[in-house]
Formats: structure tokens, sequence, C-alpha cells
């Protein structure tokens, strides 16, 4: 049986903001776990956000996004150094909360591109430190996931067979990738295709349209997407991510001009049951 879930952000205006407060609502409507982000950092008071989980009988996956002055891309051995500490301090907190993976941006910070010809380098850096970071996460059964995003957003792979070729540089097993019907929806010739070629290597996916509406309001075909993960065996979360507010801050950051919903329990819940009705 997969796991369903949502990403909190869903319902939040601000990164700062409790996503704590927010789970009974993801509970109410019918999800079966909820992704939080470790935006704050990994320092978090981990005994409410537990007591939660167990109160409303959720599952958790944790995500996280790396910040610039952590940047294990960089020059910088310092600010490497400092960045792969941070990661695996993330790690051990997915751990403590229970949460299977880190997904997200663990590799890379969100929406920086290095003003450099040569990009291999920094791709480099950032596969020996996520090797490194990997040995504390195959420890603690903490699978690190990382994220495939498009090329407005990140330019350390965008596709699944970039996301492959950079695991054969980490090279732990461990790490594995973090697919997302939006991106790949932009960046790949064939859903389902690239989900075959991903194969055992998928650690964590979202689901949401092309249009990064929810699923069912777009043109991805999810029928493919059933049929490719069932050929590959996948079972772990599937996780609506969209941040459908055009007026809050989360919506703002992914540069969401129009409302993506308009009564957010409502949409979640029809959501969902399109979702069961194809991967259940």
């Amino acid at each position: 049986m997969r796991t369903f879930g949502i990403e909190i952000f869903y319902w939040i205006d601000n990164w700062a903001d409790d996503q704590t407060a927010w789970f009974a609502r993801a509970a109410e409507c019918g999800f079966e776990a909820v992704e939080i982000s470790l935006i704050s950092g990994p320092d978090i008071d981990i005994a409410p956000i537990r007591a939660e989980l167990d109160r409303l009988g959720l599952d958790v996956f944790c995500s996280m996004g790396l910040p610039l002055e952590m940047d294990i891309t960089s020059p910088d051995a310092a600010t490497r150094r400092a960045g792969i500490e941070y990661l695996k301090r993330c790690v051990q907190t997915a751990h403590k909360l229970g949460s299977p993976i880190l997904g997200g941006l663990p590799h890379v910070p969100w929406l920086h591109f290095p003003n450099a010809a040569d990009l291999r380098p920094y791709r480099e850096r950032s596969a020996a430190a996520i090797r490194e970071v990997a040995a504390v996460a195959g420890d603690l059964g903490v699978t690190i996931s990382l994220e495939i995003i498009n090329r407005f957003e990140t330019y350390i792979f965008n596709t699944v067979a970039e996301g492959l070729a950079y695991l054969e540089i980490v090279d732990h097993p461990a790490v594995k990738l973090h697919l997302d019907t939006y991106h790949m929806n932009m960046e790949e010739d064939n859903i389902a295709a690239a989900i075959r070629a991903a194969g055992p290597h998928i650690g964590h996916f979202h689901c949401a349209a092309g249009n990064r509406k929810l699923p069912g309001r777009g043109q991805i075909d999810w029928p493919a997407i059933r049929q490719a993960l069932d050929a590959v065996n996948y079972r772990g979360g599937l996780v609506i991510e969209t941040f459908p507010n055009p007026n809050a801050e989360t919506g703002r950051t992914v540069n969401v001009w129009r409302p993506l919903v308009q009564d957010y329990d409502a949409e979640a819940r029809q959501s969902l049951a399109f979702l069961r009705q194809y991967f259940a």
C-alpha cells in the first residue's frame, strides 16, 4: 500500500509559520501523511510535532532547502563543511521525527545560479558532500531523496537521466531521487519512461498537475504514471504538492499569480480521491 500525503504548505501563507498547526486539517481531509519542511533548520522542537502526528495518526515525510550560507556546491571549503554538518543535523532531525526520507533540495540552494561557465565542479562538490552525509543517513535508516526540479529553479540536474548520472558520482545506497510530476512535465520527453528509467532509485514522489494545480486539474497522464510506478514496484509516499495562494509568500515565491484553488479543503479531498482511484 502506498501512503498518500500532502505538503503542508498547501494551507500555509508564510514559510516561517507553524506547520504543526495545520496537521489536523490534513487529517480531516483524509490524508495519511503530511510532508513538512525543515526550512527553519534542524534545531526544532521535535516533541510537540511528534505528539501531534501521533494524536492524529499521521505519517510524516521531511523535506528541506539548503541555505545559501551552507552551500555544499561552493568553491569555499569552509562553506561546504558548514553545509555538510548542517545536513547531517537535518538527517538526524528527520530520523527523530520518524520520517523515512529527507527530500527536497539538500544538494543545492534553491534558485541560486553560479556565475560560472563550467558547472561541473559545482555538481562534483555537491555529490562529494552528499556522499559524506549519506553515511550518517544510511546508519539511521533515512533515505536522502534529491528532488529533480526544472531548469528555472536549479542547474544541478533537471531530468531523471541527469539525476541518475549524479547518483553515480555519489555512489551510496542511501541516496535516491525525488520525482515530481510538475517538474517532469516540463523537462522529460516522456514522464512514464523517465519513471521506468529511475526504477529502484525513486525515493519519494510528488504529485501535481503540469500547471501546478492539484492532481486531476491538468493534462498529466496519470494512468501511464500508475503503470510506470507499478512496473518499478514503487511503494513509497505519493504526496500532493502545490502552493495555490497568489497572495501569500509561499505562492509568490514559486511565481503563482492567480488562485489555483477556490475551496482548499474540498478540492484537496477531491484530488486525494482522484489519486486513490489510480494508485490505491
